[in-house]
């Protein structure tokens, strides 16, 4: 009779490749370009805020009438001393 040779199984393990590694350099440049982002945005919608203050002042101001009665008390602190 024959022997019956034990069967040894070969095991292939399936390494993913390396991934890139992460330098002190790329995240800086990654904060930077969110901050830059972010600074952007706030300037851009900063302006368009003052615009629409001064927009609704001048608006404010000719519905009322340049020489109309106000709420306000002038100063007068632009004109000279007499």
């Amino acid at each position: 009779m024959q022997q019956l040779q034990p069967i040894t199984p070969t095991i292939v393990k399936v390494v993913p490749p390396p991934t890139p590694q992460v330098s002190v350099v790329d995240i800086l440049v990654g904060g930077l370009g969110l901050t830059g982002v972010i600074v952007v945005a706030s300037i851009i919608l900063g302006l368009a805020v003052g615009a629409l203050l001064i927009w609704f002042q001048r608006w404010r101001a000719n519905r009322h009438g340049e020489g109309g009665e106000s709420d306000a008390t002038r100063l007068d602190l632009s004109s000279p001393i007499r």
